[in-house]
């Protein structure tokens, strides 16, 4: 795989997570703000690892990749809002899962790249998607916590 498509791979890669993420922030406003907050500040992440990646096409002369926002893409399913606990356990356990695939993702895209220029972009990038994981595992793991307390009062 040429540097090229690589970085071209990771774009694709982070524009997906953005969009994610913001759709979730916005299918959690309704429901909880708290949620909703959370998965905004996690795009804002995803917006800051697309940077990294413009950076380095810029660092190393690359052809320039076509950063621009797209928005959801044709086959996205449609917005669904939480109504219940529920389905915000599920979506905010999906994200967990879909966070862990992001560092997987990054780790092999590191591990397998030629080109030792990006190794310390990718490498900052996997250590900002493992913090991501880290705090997502967490916060299902409040969340399970209050799940029975709520069920009890």
């Amino acid at each position: 795989m040429t540097p090229t498509e690589q970085l071209n791979l990771a774009e694709a890669h982070e524009r997906a997570e953005l969009t994610r993420y913001r759709r979730l922030a916005f299918s959690f406003l309704p429901y909880d703000t708290a949620v909703s907050h959370l998965m905004a500040s996690l795009g804002i992440q995803c917006e800051a690892c697309l940077e990294e990646q413009r950076r380095l096409v810029r660092q190393l002369g690359l052809p320039p990749t076509d950063f621009r926002d797209h928005g959801a893409p044709a086959t996205a399913s449609p917005l669904l809002f939480m109504a219940n606990p529920t389905m915000a356990l599920e979506a905010i356990m999906q994200s967990v899962i879909d966070a862990d695939y992001s560092v997987r993702f990054y780790r092999h895209l590191r591990d397998t790249s030629s080109v030792a220029a990006f190794y310390p972009a990718l490498t900052a990038i996997l250590k900002q998607k493992r913090r991501e994981h880290a705090l997502l595992e967490e916060f299902l793991a409040s969340r399970i916590e209050l799940e029975p307390m709520a069920q009890r009062a």
